[in-house]
């Protein structure tokens, strides 16, 4: 007979996500003799992932390894290879469970209330859990308070290559896992924690996804990104993919201690089911961020106060934790919310932003999603649908959407139907803020939280954050019409943009607009040097008698940079064409750019 923890680590789903879209595919019925992988099938026009070079883990060899002595090992002998989440599968073998193997040795009232239930037969333990630290040791969790729980080692061949350092993004553990890397990216222009390491790339983001849908959390620090004397909170999204914690190396083992205490706390009943339907990761989710202290009444929840980026030490309550973990029911375990944009406003490249590459778009994910305000108009409309999300127990389901971060006076969300699974988001333009009145933490950030309800429990929130670029002083009339965006150069900590998300320039752009409101072109000035452009977006070369463009070549922008390690810079360069405008007449300040030539001079390649 199988037993229940080998069961489940014998089963793992992989879920497949690209910026754009995302597969699952339901687990299969679980053979009893052997592992069992559920693959995704590769969608149209997705391409596999190349393994790293030099370890060739393959199906026809590896199988599960035996976890002995509390230690999982990794090796070529017990990974698979998934190209469609282009992921390592370690497979374990789990002992059957000792029962004189304490569920903690904590000695603290958490402690004697485990020990209690799980006397009692209410507590689930942790036999069957990993522990995976990815930063050689720098920072452990005290895994001895939890002797039921297994680490996870890497073999040499591992090792060589420093697969198993840093961001988690190679593997993923046929059980369920809690991680950390205690470190961060400290040097050059590009510094930043490992979550935001993440976060500033769509495939990166996948991977956390991958993570947090197959029952896997890791634990991260900010180190620099969120502090009151430093930058000010500098993320660009909020996600409940992983774990950051307020401070440095060391700042992220009171919140793995906590979590492995939920996870214990939860019933035997519940946790299976947790595990099985992939759920454990958003429900340890809505635990922790309901048993915080800041959390005071239900409705708080529902507030920024609940989710945070960053999560400080002093805030927990771990006890609060425990006993909300042990008070689920089975039938009342919530959904995880699943997103998706429905519509959203459409920037012009050259004439609403600068940036060479994708517009707005940071990510698409099932639970976070992320965008950049690039476009200098007043308002940004996106629509967004939760309609996929499924209630575990079948139960109908209510949403509620709630501004968790920014000025509310300048997001609206209007629910387009009953159940409130379908929203509209209106997000204006607002300068850099405390994040709560009269402290001394700044961000730029706009977090709203989606929120389902099945008539017991609210889920872990799902997030759709918009980055408002700090480095831009921008002045609208009383017509939200643009008059000006003065870019602003990084010497101040409060002026600070993601370099891997937007591209510092120092200029100043001066817009004009008939009496209509309708855009007519703007003036760049760098110090004394002035430049006019069309409405185009063409740098103006002649005018009419009137004033009016007559001639005009496009403009490229080029994003460069000298060396890996040096700030990148954005750099305009003359483009390929020379736009004809004709008028209709005297009053016409619009005009159409009818024709188009080559220019004598080409532009640079």
């Amino acid at each position: 007979m199988i037993s229940r923890a080998s069961r489940w680590a014998a089963v793992l789903l992989i879920v497949a996500v690209n910026e754009y879209a995302t597969a699952a595919v339901p687990a299969p019925p679980v053979a009893p003799t052997r592992s069992v992988l559920d693959l995704p099938r590769l969608q149209a026009g997705q391409k596999a992932g190349e393994p790293p070079p030099a370890l060739s883990a393959n199906a026809t060899k590896a199988g599960p390894a035996a976890v002995r002595d509390s230690v999982a090992w990794v090796g070529e002998t017990n990974l698979i290879w998934a190209p469609q989440g282009s992921v390592f599968l370690a497979l374990h073998q789990f002992p059957a469970h000792n029962a004189t193997t304490p569920i903690t040795t904590e000695k603290s009232a958490v402690g004697t209330l485990l020990r209690q239930w799980e006397q009692n037969g209410t507590a689930a333990g942790l036999h069957g859990f990993l522990y995976d630290n990815l930063d050689r040791d720098h920072s452990n969790m005290d895994y001895g308070r939890f002797p039921q729980l297994a680490r996870v080692e890497y073999d040499a061949a591992v090792r060589q290559r420093g697969y198993e350092y840093g961001l988690a993004r190679l593997f993923l553990h046929g059980a369920p896992t809690l991680g950390n890397s205690s470190t961060a990216h400290v040097a050059g222009p590009f510094w930043r924690s490992q979550t935001r390491f993440a976060l500033s790339n769509p495939r990166l983001v996948a991977a956390l996804y991958q993570q947090y849908a197959n029952n896997h959390l890791y634990f991260y620090p900010e180190h620099r990104d969120h502090d009151a004397d430093g930058h000010g909170d500098v993320f660009h999204a909020n996600t409940p993919y992983a774990i950051t914690s307020q401070g440095s190396s060391g700042s992220d083992q009171a919140f793995m201690h906590a979590f492995a205490n939920i996870f214990a706390a939860f019933a035997p009943e519940t946790q299976r089911l947790l595990i099985e339907k992939k759920l454990l990761m958003p429900t340890a989710q809505m635990v922790f961020r309901m048993g915080r202290k800041p959390v005071v009444k239900p409705e708080d929840y529902l507030t920024g106060k609940a989710h945070p980026p960053v999560f400080a030490q002093e805030s927990l309550d771990v006890e609060r934790m425990v006993r909300l973990a042990h008070a689920l029911k089975p039938g009342d375990i919530p959904p995880t919310v699943q997103l998706r944009v429905v519509q959203e406003d459409a920037a012009d490249p050259g004439v609403d932003y600068f940036e060479p590459g994708e517009a707005e778009k940071v990510f698409d994910t099932p639970c976070a999603i992320a965008r950049v305000m690039r476009a200098a108009r007043w308002q940004r409309r996106m629509i967004v649908s939760a309609e996929d999300t499924r209630d575990p127990n079948q139960q109908p389901l209510t949403f509620t959407w709630r501004v968790l971060c920014g000025n509310a006076t300048h997001v609206k969300v209007r629910p387009l139907n009953p159940q409130g699974s379908r929203a509209e988001i209106l997000i204006e333009w607002h300068e850099r803020r405390a994040i709560e009145a009269g402290g001394n933490l700044f961000t730029s950030r706009v977090d709203v939280g989606v929120f389902a309800h099945n008539g017991a429990q609210h889920s872990a929130p799902s997030f759709i954050s918009w980055l408002l670029p700090a480095n831009e002083r921008r002045v609208y009339n009383d017509q939200h019409q643009l008059r000006s965006i003065e870019y602003l150069p990084q010497d101040k900590k409060e002026q600070y943009v993601d370099p891997m998300l937007i591209t510092p320039v120092v200029w100043q752009d001066e817009y004009q607009h008939d009496a209509q409101g309708r855009l007519l072109g703007w003036t760049r000035a760098r110090g004394a040097a002035r430049e006019d452009f069309t409405r185009h977006g063409a740098l103006v070369l002649r005018r009419d008698a009137q004033g009016r463009p007559a001639e005009a070549r496009t403009v490229r922008y080029v994003r460069k940079q000298d060396a890996p390690a040096a700030a990148p810079t954005l750099a305009q360069e003359p483009g390929e064409e020379i736009l004809h405008y004709t008028y209709r007449d005297e009053k016409d300040l619009l005009g159409e750019a009818a024709r188009k030539s080559v220019p004598k001079n080409p532009a640079p390649k």
